[in-house]
């Protein structure tokens, strides 16, 4: 089976690790991604991995892996091409990132955090780089009142070790945004295992778990699908 994937850049280096870790077990051709500061807008995020679809439409595939998740309704109102289609179930790449819906809804009960990965710190329309740009124009009680309102009823940010990357410098980073939005500094463990068994493709035992959509080709994908019964 001809594979694509398309995904999100936040999580680029845990999926090429992952397919560098399968040489023999993932086959995945061509794999594309979406710069992570399109986040942002709906609009334009959704537009770009429409882009990146239609790239797939002379290259017969037979299944594309669309790595993202509802993403603030991106993925609400896509159509898909002449294969068959798998997302992940989940509301965004952090819920995958920590392995299960379960443990994110556990963590979100102790306290409402802003979750980082260094993926995000990559792109170049992260929100603390932005912040930083806003300090230059207009001064640092300006930028200071707009990213408070910004991160209103946050009480931490927490870091999310993926195995993957230098965590060490991921840390002293994170404290330095998290002194700058006046956060609580969290470090949180990684599971890679939802987003091994995804690239894996193993299709019977992720939907058993309701772990992803499949939809057929020539779908129209809905945010009602994301919704957990």
């Amino acid at each position: 089976m001809k594979t694509a994937l398309i995904a999100c850049q936040t999580i680029e280096r845990e999926i090429e690790q992952i397919v560098a870790e399968y040489p023999r077990d993932i086959d995945i051709a061509p794999i594309f991604y979406v710069p992570s500061g399109m986040h942002h807008t709906r609009d334009r995020l959704q537009e770009a991995v429409r882009g990146e679809m239609r790239r797939l439409d002379d290259l017969h595939i037979d299944r594309l892996l669309l790595c993202f998740g509802l993403c603030g309704n991106m993925a609400d109102d896509l159509e898909t091409g002449d294969y068959e289609t798998v997302m992940p179930k989940t509301h965004d790449c952090i819920t995958l990132l920590l392995g299960s819906a379960e443990r994110r809804n556990e963590l979100d009960k102790k306290q409402r955090s802003y979750y980082l990965t260094e993926g995000w710190l990559q792109g170049e329309a992260n929100l603390h780089r932005q912040y930083k740009e806003a300090v230059d124009r207009y001064g640092q009680a300006v930028a200071d009142s707009i990213y408070e309102q910004i991160f209103q009823g946050y009480e931490s940010l927490s870091l999310i070790d993926t195995g993957r990357g230098d965590f060490d410098a991921f840390t002293r980073k994170g404290r330095e945004i998290a002194a700058d939005f006046h956060l609580q500094l969290w470090c949180l463990k990684g599971d890679m295992r939802w987003l091994t068994a995804y690239l894996l493709q193993d299709i019977e035992n992720l939907k058993k778990d309701d772990r992803i959509i499949l939809y057929p080709p020539h779908s129209r994908i809905s945010w009602r699908d994301f919704v957990q019964e």
